[in-house]
């Protein structure tokens, strides 16, 4: 089960604004105290072009659009030899553009390079959100193509889900007179609060992204380092556990495929 903390709106259903929280009238006060969302949050492409902007940061409603997925169709791939940049179109808005940079100069030999993914494929982003030129974008730190349809459709219902999530909360706080705190946020809505771990994950990955997540180096935690701390658990557990967590999109890989990061770090 995929369970990042999120939220969402398809610009349907009552809510105020397309793709997200309804934006209030706020003071810059207001806006100094709005929460950074912890997790990777599941978004539309009509939640991301919509959302306000204040210096670097980008908002929808009180929560930041931190570190986003959004799932979609590919209609335009633009090739160089440092970036590749995507159309992606998930039918909530217009399509939205997403930069992959890649180091695919002459150099780096054939088989190292990345690929561009091909129209008419449906991708799941990892990313941030960006502007460029006066632009809204996103820089891509992973994309997967979805291999069944039924992604395209669970993603709009995590979506959803999402969004209803954070604003009960986000009502139980401010009726009771409690700040909103967007890491205990995520704990109360998709983590386990007695034992600190992610629901949907067992207990190895679960260790595993523990250690992934303390690592602060700029390289992220190797896999020998993470096989090191786990004494015990075979080595081949400790792979298929990175390998199920970065396919969720919970860690990534840096430097190389022996190191990565958490994605909520």
């Amino acid at each position: 089960m995929w369970n990042q903390g999120g939220y969402q709106d398809q610009g349907q259903g009552g809510f105020s604004s397309p793709g997200g929280f309804g934006t209030p009238q706020g003071t810059q006060g207001d806006r100094k105290s709005r929460n950074r969302a912890q997790n990777v949050l599941p978004c539309t492409t009509a939640e991301i072009l919509s959302a306000t902007q204040n210096d670097d940061k980008f908002y929808s409603g009180e929560i930041e659009l931190s570190q986003i997925t959004i799932v979609g169709l590919i209609i335009a791939v633009k090739e160089s030899p440092t970036r590749i940049d995507y159309e992606v179109d998930d039918m909530t808005g217009p399509p939205l553009e997403v930069k992959q940079f890649v180091d695919n100069d002459e150099s780096v030999p054939e088989p190292e390079r990345i690929a561009a993914l091909r129209e008419n494929t449906y991708v799941r982003v990892y990313g941030t959100v960006r502007s460029f030129g006066g632009k809204r974008n996103v820089t891509a730190f992973k994309m997967v193509p979805v291999m069944d349809m039924n992604e395209v459709t669970y993603h709009m219902l995590e979506v959803t889900h999402s969004h209803l999530a954070l604003s009960k909360h986000a009502a139980s706080g401010m009726s009771s007179g409690a700040p909103m705190n967007s890491s205990t946020m995520g704990d109360n809505i998709y983590n386990n609060q007695d034992s600190g771990m992610i629901s949907g994950l067992n207990q190895v990955q679960n260790q595993v992204h523990s250690i992934i997540q303390s690592n602060v180096t700029e390289e992220g935690a190797s896999i020998e380092n993470v096989c090191k701390q786990l004494r015990g658990v075979p080595e081949r557990s400790v792979r298929e556990a990175i390998e199920f967590l970065s396919s969720e999109g919970h860690i990534y890989s840096t430097i190389d495929e022996d190191h990565y990061k958490a994605t909520d770090s």
